[in-house]
C-alpha cells in the first residue's frame, strides 16, 4: 500500500462515495474502485460494507484511517521540512497538547514566538498525556504539552510551575464561597475526576480519614464539565481548565489542602531528528524556562 493508495483509500473513507471520492480525486469510478478492492485484497481484509451505493468503514477500516493519517501527514511534513531545509526562520511546527493547556498556556508561549517568526505555521493535535506521548515517539509531533507523570527516559522537557485543582460545581451543591472547601465537605459528595489524579486524591482524602466518591473517571475534562453542569456532581480539574467553563449555573472553589495541584511539561523526544523551527522553539522556550 504506496501512498497514492493510502490518499484514495483516505478520500473514499471521508465521501463513503466511491463517485463523489473520484470527483474529488479527478480519476474516472472504475480505477478508483479497482484499486479499493485492490488494498482490500493485499492486506486481506474488507474495509468497507457495501450497501447499494453507500459505504461504510468497518472496525479495521475506522482503524486503518488513524493510522493512514498519521502517515500522510508524517510524509507531508516531511516533505515540507526538506523544503524549507535551508530557511532557518519558517516552516510548520507541528504541536501537540492536552486540552487544559490548549486555551491560555499555549498561545501565551506562541504569540511572542509568531512576533520572532512570523513565517512559521502550525499543526496541533490535542489528546491526553499518554496519546500527546505516542505521537511524540511516532514522530507525528515535535513539541508536547503533557500533565506529570510521563516517561522522563524518552524526553526532553522543561517544567511548567505547578497549578491548582480547582472544583467546579452547579449552584446546587452549595460550596462555599468566601473559603477554600474543606476535604471532609466533599467526602459524601459524587466528584468527577480525569483518571490521572485518582491516586493524588486518593491520597488526600485519606489524610482526612476520608474515602472519595467517584461518579466518574474520564481521560478528558470536557466531559466532566458537562456532567457538572448537568448537576450530576463535582468536576475536579486544573485550574487553568476553568476557562473552558461557559455555564452561568456553575461555581468554581479551591479545596483546603495545599497537595491539590497538578503540573504540566513541555517535553520532546531525544531521539527524532528535530526541524530547524522546531529547534528554534526548544532554544526560544529555554530562555523564558
Amino acid at each position: 500500500m504506496d501512498l497514492q493508495q493510502m490518499r484514495y483509500f483516505l478520500t473514499v473513507a471521508e465521501t463513503c462515495n466511491i463517485t463523489a471520492a473520484a470527483r474529488l480525486l479527478h480519476m474516472a469510478q472504475p480505477p478508483l474502485s479497482r484499486q479499493i478492492k485492490q488494498i482490500e485484497t493485499e492486506l486481506g481484509i474488507c474495509l468497507f460494507d457495501r450497501k447499494g451505493r453507500s459505504l461504510h468503514l468497518t472496525e479495521a477500516g475506522k482503524l486503518l484511517v488513524n493510522r493512514v493519517q498519521e502517515i500522510l501527514n508524517l510524509a507531508d511534513r516531511s516533505l515540507q521540512e526538506l523544503r524549507s531545509f535551508n530557511s532557518t526562520s519558517s516552516g510548520i511546527l507541528v504541536l501537540g497538547t492536552v486540552a487544559s493547556a490548549s486555551s491560555i498556556l499555549l498561545p501565551e508561549l506562541l504569540t511572542d514566538f509568531q512576533q520572532k517568526y512570523p513565517l512559521t505555521r502550525y499543526e496541533l493535535y490535542i489528546g491526553a498525556t499518554n496519546r500527546i506521548t505516542e505521537l511524540l515517539e511516532k514522530g507525528v509531533i515535535e513539541i508536547g504539552i503533557v500533565r506529570h507523570p510521563f516517561d522522563s527516559n524518552n524526553f526532553d522537557s522543561f517544567s511548567l510551575p505547578e497549578e491548582k485543582l480547582v472544583i467546579i460545581a452547579a449552584d446546587s451543591y452549595g460550596l462555599p464561597k468566601n473559603r477554600p472547601a474543606h476535604i471532609s465537605e466533599l467526602a459524601t459528595l459524587p466528584l468527577l475526576i480525569h483518571r490521572k489524579y485518582e491516586t493524588l486524591l486518593k491520597k488526600v482524602f485519606r489524610k482526612y480519614h476520608c474515602t472519595p466518591k467517584f461518579l466518574c473517571k474520564c481521560d478528558d475534562i470536557m466531559p466532566l464539565l458537562a456532567w457538572a453542569k448537568s448537576g450530576l456532581g463535582l468536576a475536579i480539574i486544573p485550574e487553568s481548565a476553568a476557562s473552558f467553563i461557559n455555564a452561568s449555573n456553575l461555581q468554581i472553589c479551591y479545596a483546603d489542602d495545599d497537595e491539590m495541584t497538578t503540573s504540566s511539561a513541555i517535553i520532546w523526544t531525544k531521539k527524532h531528528y528535530h526541524s530547524s523551527i522546531a529547534n528554534l522553539f526548544i532554544s526560544y522556550l529555554s530562555e523564558i524556562f
